[in-house]
C-alpha cells in the first residue's frame, strides 16, 4: 500500500530536511572575540629612596586565562621594564612576573608582581589596549618562617598538640640555627624597639658563631611542639600529621609529664641561659597569636628582645578586624584572615620564604598542612 501526502506534507518534510541539514553542517565557532593588546611595566622601588621606582630588565612575565582554552603566554621585559602581549580576546586575565635581584654581592632579594585584569568591552570601552606599571613586591631571601600550623586537626576532643612551624632557608648560603631563640609574643607596642616575650625556647650551640647546626639553601625545617605520629590519637586519626621524624622538638625541661623523643633533638627552655617559669610546652593560640625567629644576641626576656635580634617574625589572626600586637615594623598585618579552630587548615608562603614583612600578602591558607615541603 503506498502512502499519500498531500502538498502541505511534502512542503513541510522539505523544509525540515533543509534545517537538519544546516544544522549538520555548521562547525563550532573557532574564533575568539576581540583583538586586543596588554602593555605592561614592571619596577621595583629603590631602597635607597622609596619615591624612586626602578625598573627590572630581562623579567620573565606569565599571562593566562581560563575563559578560554588558550595556552599561558610568556614574555621577556626588555631594557625599561615594558613587555607586551598582543592579538588577544576579551577575557578575564591573571598576570604573574618572579625574579630574583642582586643589588649588591651579598644581598638577595625576591621580588614577584601579580595582577588579575578584566579586560571586558565595558571594562575597555573603544580602546583596544590595556596599559599599567606594576610596582612588584620585594622579598629579602634569609631564613624565614615559611608554614605556621596552630588550628588542630578536624575532632571535637578539643586536640590541637599537632602544632608545628617550618623554617625555610631563601638564601643561597649555608645559614645556622646555633643559639637562635623561638619566641611566643605578647602585646608590644607597635611601634616598639623591644619585644614582650610569653614563652622562650632555644636551640643548642653558640649563638652567631656557632657553626653546628646548618639549614642548607633551599631546606626546609620542622619544629614540632611533640614530635610523634598524632595520627595514632585515635579521634584524629587520618586527619593530621606524622612528626615523628620532625628535626627539632620543643620540650619544656620543667614540665612534669613532657613528651621527649629521644631521635629529635630538642630546643629547650630552662636550659641555663634562657629561663621561665611556665611548665608548659609551647603551643600557640589556634587562630590568633604571634611568634618570631630571633638571632640569640638578646636572650634575656626579662627586659624584653631587642627588634634588632629578629631574623623573622609572623603575626597570624582568623579575625580580619584583630587588633595588632606585633610592631609595624616586623609585620605591617597578619596571616589567617578567616581561619578556624579544629579546621586542619594551615598557613603557608605563598613561595617558599618569600617575605616581605606583610603577612597578609605573604601567606595563603591551604587546606592541609605539609610539613617539610611546600605545597602547590
Amino acid at each position: 500500500m503506498k502512502t499519500k501526502y498531500t502538498l502541505y506534507q511534502i512542503l513541510l518534510l522539505s523544509l525540515l530536511l533543509i534545517m537538519t541539514s544546516c544544522f549538520l553542517s555548521e562547525s563550532k565557532p573557532g574564533a575568539v572575540d576581540g583583538n586586543i593588546s596588554i602593555n605592561l611595566r614592571f619596577t621595583v622601588l629603590s631602597r635607597i629612596d622609596s619615591t624612586i621606582t626602578i625598573p627590572i630588565a630581562e623579567l620573565p612575565v606569565k599571562v593566562y586565562t581560563d575563559d578560554y582554552n588558550i595556552p599561558p603566554m610568556f614574555a621577556i621585559t626588555d631594557d625599561s621594564g615594558f613587555v607586551s602581549f598582543e592579538n588577544l580576546p576579551y577575557a578575564h586575565y591573571n598576570v604573574e612576573a618572579f625574579t630574583i635581584i642582586r643589588p649588591s654581592e651579598f644581598e638577595e632579594i625576591e621580588v614577584v608582581g601579580a595582577k588579575s585584569l578584566n579586560l571586558t568591552v565595558d571594562s575597555l570601552g573603544a580602546d583596544m589596549a590595556y596599559s599599567d606599571t606594576l610596582i612588584m613586591e620585594q622579598s629579602e631571601r634569609g631564613l624565614k618562617i615559611n608554614e605556621i600550623y596552630t588550628a588542630g586537626p578536624p575532632n571535637n576532643i578539643f586536640y590541637f598538640y599537632d602544632q608545628f612551624y617550618e623554617l625555610y632557608n631563601g638564601m643561597s648560603e649555608t645559614v645556622y640555627l646555633d643559639g637562635m631563640v623561638f619566641l611566643r609574643l605578647s602585646k608590644t607596642a607597635l611601634f616598639a624597639d623591644t619585644l614582650s616575650v610569653s614563652y622562650i625556647f632555644q636551640f643548642p650551640g653558640q649563638a652567631l658563631s656557632g657553626r653546628q647546626y646548618p639549614v642548607e639553601p633551599g631546606e626546609f625545617v620542622v619544629l614540632a611542639m611533640n614530635a610523634f605520629d598524632h595520627n595514632l590519637i585515635g579521634p584524629i586519626s587520618g586527619n593530621t600529621v606524622d612528626l615523628s621524624h620532625a628535626d627539632w622538638e620543643f620540650y619544656n625541661n620543667i614540665e612534669a609529664s613532657a613528651y621527649d623523643n629521644p631521635n629529635v633533638p630538642n630546643i629547650t627552655s630552662n636550659n641555663g641561659r634562657v629561663s621561665q617559669s611556665s611548665v608548659v610546652d609551647f603551643m600557640v593560640s589556634t587562630t590568633s597569636d604571634g611568634i618570631a625567629l630571633c638571632d640569640g644576641s638578646d636572650y634575656n626576656q626579662m627586659d624584653g628582645i631587642n627588634v634588632n635580634s629578629v631574623v623573622d617574625c609572623v603575626e597570624y589572626s582568623s579575625n580580619p578586624n584583630h587588633f595588632k600586637e606585633v610592631p609595624y615594623s616586623l609585620d605591617v598585618s597578619w596571616a589567617g584572615i578567616g581561619i578556624s579552630k579544629y579546621s586542619g587548615l594551615s598557613m603557608e608562603r605563598i613561595r617558599p620564604g618569600f617575605d616581605t614583612n606583610n603577612s597578609g600578602i605573604d601567606f595563603v591558607i591551604i587546606n592541609a598542612p605539609t610539613p617539610g615541603y611546600h605545597h602547590e
